[in-house]
Order: structure tokens, then C-alpha cells, then sequence
């Protein structure tokens, strides 16, 4: 090869080189534009994406605050500031107790050393006061941060909430209140239509029969007025067992003269008497006797719905009544438990259930400040389980108790 022709060749290997070399550069220079234009489209993604970060959580419906260990603000939000009553740059720095003009410094205290031994989030209810003396409530709950420093509080003004909830409490007492008096006027009627019924048509009835002893006497006994007299003895006597067993539903006697267990005891005979296909057992325990009156009424006529019940409804063979009294020392605490089960067909509790026995005996112990749950279920029987506080357990109408 001639020097001239390797010259040549050396210079189309160089003008290959550039050639190949630009190709290259505007291949990356084309990538880089890509690169780009995804790299601003990012970034404006991002900066919207903090704008409406920064709208919700500056103008969001509760307050976000960051504090340290001893309480200081570090950080928070416009909503936070506005429930602090203050602007934001003047409570950067200061103890969120002193932020109110009355806090329960002890509790918050309490609270913000919970927050930082615990790994969830904690929450707590504040009543606070302002400048103004006006109350309100605050709802704050708190999380640690990673750094275990430094803690995120959402707080939120919870003082509508608990106004509701007052006044769901106050209706709730007026209610118990109103049934309480139901009751107690239920219970007078029943004892003066009892009395009108033994009194009055007792004595009818009497002058009846003695009348009908006369004409027995008197008439020859193969005669029709004898018959006749014959069949009026009959009739009076199923009417005065009637009578008698009315008035035993509407004022058992034995509840007034020898107290709630004898009263039991002949209402789980008599029920056993006509309904002897259910086996009926009773268990009493405890401290049973003494009891306030409308006590003694209310668990004799829960029993007595109970029991309708299992006959209407339940399909059993056999029923218990477990009624005792307990009493715990260190709480203080003297209840009435009751429990009224059976091994009939069940039903579904989650369904509507429309029979007013059950409702009756919920609104009785619901007006007496108990408690009654219901554990039932398809062919496995049904079990209910009464509680009732004695020490709240009367009528007296002036007397309003506390939500549960």
C-alpha cells in the first residue's frame, strides 16, 4: 500500500470516527431532552402535589402540632393556631399549657409522658377555658415520632360533641325518669283494680253463692231449680278461681306479706301447674329478703314476662330462673344478677324481633339503671342476663342517674 493510499484510508477512518461520534451525541442529546422534559414534569407534579399538601394540612379541620418532651410547640398548623387563639409565630417556642387560660395540667402531664412510652397512638379529652372563661373540650391525639424526641399531636375541638352527648344524657334520664313513673302508676293501678276485684266482685260473688246454698237447701234435688242451683255453684267457683288468679297477676298477695322469694316460689309452682310439659328450676341465692318494694315488683314481673315468654315463644321442655345477690368490696358494689334461660328453639338476635315482652323487660331494667343482654341463637335455646344496682335501684322521681 502507497503512502497516499493509507493516508486516504486513515482519513475516511477519521471521518467515519466524527460521523459515528455525532450520531452518538444527538442520540443523547435526544435522551437528554427526555430526560428533561420528564424531569419538569415531575418536579411540577411534586410542587403541585405539596400545594395541595400544604392547603390540607394548613387549612384542615383539625389542628397538627409538633411537640417535644417537655410540651414546647415546635410546629403546627393555621387550624391549630386558631384553636390555640393565637398566631402561629408567637406560639412557636411556648408550652402548650400555657396556651389556655385552665387546663388540668396534671392530666395533660400524665398524657404527654403516655405518648412517649407508647408505640401507638394515644388519645385523650381535655376540658380547658379561655381568656373569656368559656368552656370548651379538646380531643388530642398523639403519636411518637421516629426520632423519640418529638411527638405529632391532632388535636380537634370536640365541645359541640359533648354538648350532644349532654343533652343525649339529660333525655336519656328524663327517660328513665318518665318510666320510672310509668311503672309506679302501672303498679298502683294494678293494686286498685285488684282490690276493686277482690272487694267488690268478691263480694258479689259470695252473695251469690250463699244465695245458691238457700235455694239447694230449700229446693227438692231432682228438681230443675236444683239443677239450675247445681250449675251456679259451678260457675261461681270457676269464676272466683278465675278471679283469684287474676288477682295473683296483677298484685301477688304473697309479695306483700311475706316478701319476693315466697312470692318466687309460688309463681314457679303455679307456672309449673299449668305448663308442666317445661321442667322449671329456680336458683336463689344470697341476700334476698329487705329489698325496696319496687325492686321486689320489678324482678317479680320481669320473671313473670320471662316466663310468658318461654311458653309463647321458646318451644322449650325445660327452663331456669337464677336470681342472686352479690356484693364485691372493693368496688363497693351491690347488684342483682338474674338469668333467665331455656333450651328452646332460639332465634336470631341481629334480626327484628316484634314481640313487646322482651322490649317490657329492657325498658323495666333500663329504668331501674340496669343492664340486660341476650345471647340466643337458632335451635341453641336463649339465655338473658340481668343486672340491676341496688343502691339505684327506686323510684324516687327526683333521682337522675348517669349514662353507662
Amino acid at each position: 500500500m502507497t503512502q497516499s493510499e493509507e493516508q486516504r484510508r486513515k482519513d475516511d477512518d477519521i471521518k467515519f470516527s466524527k460521523t459515528e461520534l455525532l450520531s452518538e451525541l444527538q442520540t443523547s442529546h435526544f435522551e437528554l431532552e427526555l430526560q428533561y422534559r420528564e424531569l419538569k414534569e415531575t418536579q411540577q407534579q411534586l410542587s403541585e402535589s405539596h400545594s395541595r399538601f400544604e392547603d390540607l394540612y394548613e387549612y384542615a379541620p383539625v389542628g397538627y402540632l409538633t411537640l417535644d418532651k417537655t410540651g414546647h410547640i415546635l410546629s403546627l398548623n393555621l387550624r391549630g393556631a386558631k384553636l390555640l387563639n393565637n398566631d402561629r409565630e408567637a406560639l412557636i417556642g411556648k408550652s402548650f399549657m400555657e396556651c389556655f387560660f385552665d387546663i388540668n395540667k396534671q392530666i395533660f402531664t400524665d398524657y404527654l409522658q403516655k405518648v412517649f412510652v407508647t408505640s401507638g397512638k394515644t388519645t385523650v379529652d381535655l376540658k380547658i377555658k379561655n381568656a373569656d372563661e368559656h368552656l370548651n373540650y379538646l380531643r388530642l391525639q398523639s403519636t411518637v415520632m421516629c426520632d423519640n424526641s418529638t411527638c405529632l399531636m391532632i388535636m380537634s375541638d370536640i365541645s359541640q360533641l359533648k354538648k350532644t352527648i349532654n343533652l343525649n344524657r339529660n333525655l336519656l334520664n328524663e327517660n328513665r325518669r318518665l318510666m320510672k313513673e310509668l311503672f309506679q302508676v302501672q303498679e298502683k293501678e294494678r293494686r286498685s283494680l285488684a282490690r276493686e276485684l277482690h272487694d267488690e266482685l268478691g263480694q258479689w260473688l259470695t252473695v251469690i253463692r250463699i244465695e245458691n246454698e238457700v235455694i239447694l237447701n230449700n229446693a227438692p234435688a231432682d228438681s230443675v231449680s236444683s239443677a239450675s242451683a247445681r250449675a251456679i255453684r259451678d260457675c261461681t267457683q270457676k269464676m272466683n278461681e278465675v278471679i283469684h288468679e287474676m288477682l295473683h297477676k296483677l298484685r301477688p298477695v304473697l309479695l306483700d306479706t311475706l316478701g319476693l322469694v315466697d312470692a318466687l316460689l309460688e309463681l314457679k309452682r303455679q307456672w309449673s301447674t299449668h305448663h308442666p310439659q317445661i321442667i322449671l328450676e329456680f336458683k336463689l341465692s344470697g341476700e334476698l329478703d329487705k329489698l325496696h318494694e319496687s325492686i321486689n315488683i320489678a324482678i317479680f314481673r320481669i320473671i313473670q314476662e320471662g316466663l310468658n315468654n318461654i311458653y309463647n315463644h321458646s318451644e322449650a321442655t325445660w327452663a331456669q330462673i337464677s336470681f342472686s345477690r352479690e356484693s364485691s368490696l372493693e368496688c363497693m358494689e351491690d347488684c342483682l344478677l338474674l338469668t333467665i334461660e331455656d333450651n328452646g328453639k332460639g332465634y336470631n338476635i341481629n334480626q327484628q324481633f316484634r314481640g313487646l315482652g322482651l322490649l317490657g323487660m329492657r325498658e323495666r331494667v333500663i329504668a331501674m339503671g340496669g343492664t340486660l343482654s341476650v345471647r340466643s341463637a337458632c335451635n341453641e335455646g336463649t339465655e338473658i342476663n340481668i343486672k340491676l344496682p341496688i343502691e339505684h335501684s327506686n323510684y324516687d322521681e327526683t333521682n337522675l342517674y348517669p349514662v353507662d
